[in-house]
């Protein structure tokens, strides 16, 4: 089982953007409100399904998100997994007189703490590739399908630019050391959760 909470200071509508998201159907969990800030808490059964969620909460500025993975074992694993994401996020949320801790908005949690610890190391990395992209790089990304060969044009027609700015965008942004990373951090919440 996985789960992730996340918290943002200004984003009010969090909730509604995250109902919105075409894998909310799998999820279970709600929002809630506390100390000035939202936040939110699901639960998923597929690690690929968190780690899209959580990315698409780095995306909004000031938020922090906390993974957690459990085995299925028992009735109760949705409850153990978001107690583990939520004190990931404690763990990654700034607190005052920290200091720059832009990339530290990301934390994973478990019952095996060193893997938990590379797990997030990992996680820290894609957020600095993720939080550093423009609105336009992001319009780029935003249409890429992974796994689909051949979707520069595609791309580029869509977005009235060439396919060569649209290969030099993904290059500038990171993006396919991004999917590579995202597909190690799968394989490390899986054996978290096994």
């Amino acid at each position: 089982m996985y789960a992730l909470f996340i918290a943002s200071t200004h984003a009010a509508s969090l909730g509604e953007r995250f109902a919105s998201l075409p894998l909310a159907a799998e999820t279970t969990g709600g929002s809630v409100s506390a100390r000035g800030s939202e936040k939110i808490g699901a639960s998923f059964a597929d690690p690929q399904h968190v780690l899209d969620a959580a990315l698409w909460g780095l995306r909004t500025p000031g938020s922090a998100v906390g993974l957690g993975a459990c085995p299925e074992a028992t009735a109760d694993a949705p409850d153990i997994a978001l107690s583990y994401a939520r004190a990931a996020m404690e763990r990654c949320t700034p607190h005052p007189g920290q200091g720059n801790a832009t990339f530290k908005n990301i934390a994973v949690d478990g019952p095996d703490p060193a893997l938990a610890d590379a797990a997030t190391g990992l996680a820290r990395l894609i957020a600095r590739l993720v939080g550093t992209r423009s609105e336009a790089e992001w319009r780029v990304v935003d249409l890429v399908v992974p796994g689909v060969r051949g979707q520069h044009g595609a791309i580029a027609e869509a977005l009235g630019v060439s396919p060569q700015a649209v290969s030099k965008a993904l290059i500038r942004t990171g993006w396919h050391e991004q999917a590579e990373g995202v597909a190690a951090l799968t394989e490390l919440l899986r054996r978290q959760a096994s």
